[in-house]
């Protein structure tokens, strides 16, 4: 809307408000305006929701980290357990527990 200040009547000014056409190089411009700002807009909130996912992800990837170490702290645990279970005197020592012997040499050993 343009106003138009041309008229005057009786010392006083008349003011007539005219509607103007808007051409197809404007229309062309508004649309080409709206598509920018809907990009824009599009473009922050894309780049507010990614940062938001490397964020989350970053605090997941380190408490796995924190469960990594500790099941790796009881493996090694674990590991020196199993080993001390199959060193030959703690089995020795458990079979006599168990009433179990060695063979002596008058005593047939068969293998299957």
């Amino acid at each position: 809307m343009i106003r138009d200040f041309s008229n005057s009547f009786d010392g006083r000014q008349c003011v007539k408000i005219k509607s103007i056409r808007v051409g197809g190089s404007q229309a062309f411009r508004k649309i080409m305006g709206i598509l920018l700002a809907g990009t824009m807009l599009v473009g922050l909130v894309s780049s507010v929701a990614f940062t938001f996912l490397i964020r989350s992800g970053l605090d997941d990837l380190a408490g796995r980290q924190a469960d990594k170490l500790e099941l790796l702290s009881i493996q090694r645990d674990l590991y020196q357990q199993r080993k001390s279970l199959l060193a030959k005197g703690h089995i020795i020592k458990m079979a006599g527990h168990l009433g179990l012997y060695s063979a002596t040499k008058n005593q047939v050993v068969s293998r299957f």
